[in-house]
This record gives structure tokens, sequence and C-alpha cells, in this order.
């Protein structure tokens, strides 16, 4: 009789965890969007000439902050991106942040 009665506890326990489950597995899907982090960018393209004819390299500074122009080409899989406008941006290939959109190469015209 006691072996039943702790077989019979057991499922009450473990009847209690899958109820646990669900209302934690219902309350994650129904939470609103709101409170999800979502990676976000903003592209300026305020910036229009280059000091230098020049390729950057990857993890290079290719705008320092303040200046109107950038010093190098970020390679085409990279953009130039700082953590804000007022900082120094970096060739990456993360594509969040604030992303310094570069003009295409126009020599010929400069």
């Amino acid at each position: 009789m006691t072996s039943s009665r702790s077989i019979a506890n057991r499922r009450i326990k473990i009847n209690k965890v899958w109820v646990a489950f669900a209302v934690f597995g219902a309350i994650s899907i129904l939470r609103p969007a709101s409170g999800r982090i979502v990676k976000r960018s903003y592209s300026d393209q305020s910036v229009r000439g280059y000091l230098t004819e020049r390729t950057c390299w990857w993890n290079e500074v290719c705008k320092e902050e303040f200046q109107q122009l950038f010093r190098c080409r970020c390679p085409q899989w990279s953009y130039c991106r700082s953590p804000g406008r007022y900082y120094n941006a970096y060739c990456s290939m993360t594509n969040t942040g604030y992303i310094w959109t570069q003009p295409t190469w126009d020599w010929e015209t400069a």
C-alpha cells in the first residue's frame, strides 16, 4: 500500500511539473513583441568623399569622428559602421549600429 501511495505522489509531482512547463511555455509564446531585443541600424549618407584612393583592411578605421571624408573604402562585403554618429567607424561585416554608406569610386570627376 505504501508503494502505491508513493507512485501516486510521483505521478502528481510529474503532472505538476508538466503543468508548470505548459504555463511557462504559454507565457513565453503570448508575451508581446515589445519585450524582445531587436538589433537596429541607421544608415547615414552625409559623407560623400574619400581622403585617399585606398581599400581598408578589415576592422580598420574607415571614418574618424567629426571628419567629413572617409579615410578609405571598405571591401565589398563589409560595412563602415560605428556605435553612434560621434564615434570612429570601422570596417565590419556586421550591418547593425550606425552604418556610414560609402559612395562608389568616382575618381574621374574628382
